[in-house]
């Protein structure tokens, strides 16, 4: 006899309880740790938000000097929709869909719509979540210098709560797609990484080419991006620098009407879309290749690290993320040239004179480099990789060869795919018409921050490896060598970047491109000296990790 479905609100709450307590055992607060690992995670924690919020601030409070006060509130939109988006491409797969415990959640005695919802709920108010923390700054210093009415905070603050809804609920349907496509292939992993970086850069690509066919008019062509991508930033600017009720409404109603039919659609074919983002590639017969001359034990371990990359989408999405994030940045600060946006009043009809963008350019050019530094530190495959060797870590300890060879591999093929994305975002500046000095800060930057924090976090893990999990999300995701490595890695570049911004006003452009190049070597020596002085100890004998 078939158990009877619960009310889809008793059923609800569980399920949702549940999701939230995974949250937060990946972000460090895990039970049966110790009060003292507990109140350091959330020490972290806050300590990350409060440099995203200073950083926010000081962005905020330098518009406003310039006197682009009004392009905050469109400017809070988006960054609150850009931080959706990429947690939605991170998190989603595994999460949302591609679920390994479908058949457990599958026999339980709860509705379809309901399993969904708890699945697709968390995701939206950590997006939320993240908007809101980006916005507040952002209007505070809006609401210092514009006057102040209560319609215009409630605006604002509704507006932060539901700028990352539509776009979260698109990015959604879209990590479904790319994830569907790729599993079909053996390297399902890196070909969801090139689909993403295609799919990413092309959309830039499209906002910002789609109304102009020449250079020539660099007005037209930002005025073009801004019909098609302002829209909803446009709404956003109404409601809270004009009081608008309809453009308010109009933006209120598509952004919960666009989750409630994403979530209806993928209610009606979970099974369908979950079985598809799991299937793996067709098995086909391979030729036997040719014998090749032996490689060295360096690139073949490196090669097979690359290969297990590859092979895991999930593994590869949650590590190489900020690598997508990184090509698309490049190819929108090409694209999207800084001083004719800030002088054509697309955003939001600001127009700054000369002096004014001069003095903007400066702040922008000093803190730049630490958005690429910030992508870097955030794509650590070698943070997981010797707790990913599990069952079969007998064949890296009885390896004859040095454990700075084994721990060398790993690195290497992090730097390997950190390296063609640092490239890659190199060519782009330096044809966007982007100065070789300021390129040559993004690349030493990217790479510094890159190579020290996955060597800290690949030593780490191989001091402490976790060899017993049960699934790869409990070292990808919630690892202690990630998230030490991502969040520290978060955390020096919001700070460093914080200190060039503030250093290149007071103390003029030469002192911030000392830090930019200084502190990003220092990271990668000190990162690396700690992987050497693990690699001297050598890799312990059988019992590693229990």
């Amino acid at each position: 006899m078939a158990m009877p479905a619960l009310r889809p609100g008793r059923a609800l709450r569980p399920l949702l309880s549940l999701q939230a307590r995974s949250l937060l055992y990946g972000l460090g607060f895990r039970g049966g740790r110790g009060r003292a690992r507990l109140l350091g995670a959330a020490a972290l924690v806050v300590l990350l938000a409060g440099m995203a919020v200073a950083y926010m601030w000081v962005l905020g409070g330098g518009m406003v000097a310039v006197g682009a006060a009004e392009a905050i509130p469109a400017l809070a939109a988006l960054a609150g929709s850009l931080a959706a988006v990429a947690l939605v491409f991170v998190k989603a797969p595994g999460t949302v869909f591609g679920c390994r415990d479908y058949d457990l959640v599958a026999a339980l005695p709860v509705s379809v719509r309901a399993v969904v919802l708890a699945r697709t709920v968390p995701l939206y108010g950590f997006g939320v979540a993240l908007s809101v923390l980006l916005s507040a700054p952002l209007y505070a210093a809006y609401f210092l210098a514009a006057p102040v009415s209560p319609p215009a905070v409630v605006a604002a603050a509704l507006c932060s709560a539901c700028a990352p809804l539509a776009p979260a609920a698109v990015a959604t349907l879209a990590s479904l797609a790319l994830t569907s496509v790729a599993v079909r292939f053996r390297h399902a992993g890196a070909v969801q990484l090139v689909l993403s970086v295609l799919v990413m850069t092309g959309v830039v690509g499209s906002l910002a080419l789609g109304g102009a066919s020449s250079g020539a008019d660099d007005a037209a062509a930002l005025a073009a991006m801004g019909d098609v991508a302002g829209a909803l930033s446009a709404a956003v600017a109404s409601a809270v620098c004009e009081g608008s009720v309809a453009g308010f409404a109009a933006f209120a109603a598509l952004s919960l009407a666009l989750p409630a039919l994403v979530t209806g659609a993928l209610a009606a074919r979970y099974p369908h879309a979950n079985a598809v983002a799991t299937s793996g590639p067709q098995r086909r017969a391979h030729a036997v290749a040719a014998p090749r001359s032996a490689a060295s034990p360096l690139r073949a371990l490196a090669v097979k690290e690359l290969r297990r990359i590859g092979s895991m989408p999930f593994y590869a999405m949650n590590s190489c993320a900020g690598l997508i994030l990184m090509v698309v940045a490049a190819g929108a600060v090409a694209l999207f040239v800084a001083d004719a946006l800030l002088a054509s009043g697309v955003i939001n009809g600001v127009q700054l004179d000369a002096r004014a963008v001069a003095a903007l350019r400066v702040q922008v050019d000093a803190a730049l480099p630490w958005v690429f530094g910030f992508c870097g530190a955030m794509s650590l495959t070698a943070a997981p990789s010797v707790s990913l060797e599990s069952r079969a870590s007998w064949l890296m300890l009885t390896a004859p060869v040095g454990a700075w060879t084994v721990l060398g591999s790993k690195l290497l093929a992090n730097l390997v795919l950190g390296g063609v994305a640092v490239a890659a975002s190199a060519v782009a500046l330096l044809a966007g018409g982007t100065g070789p000095l300021l390129v040559l800060q993004c690349v030493v930057t990217a790479g510094g921050m890159l190579t020290g924090f996955a060597a800290l976090a690949l030593a780490i893990d191989a001091s402490r490896p976790n060899l017993s999990w049960t699934t790869p999300a409990e070292v990808v995701k919630r690892g202690l060598p990630m998230m030490v490595g991502a969040l520290g890695g978060a955390l020096a570049s919001l700070g460093l970047g914080l200190l060039s911004a503030t250093a290149v006003g007071s103390l003029g452009p030469a002192t911030s491109v000392a830090i930019n190049l200084a502190a990003p070597a220092a990271c990668a020596l000190v990162g690396l000296a700690a992987l050497r002085a693990v690699a001297r100890r050598g890799l312990p004998g059988p019992g590693w990790g229990e």
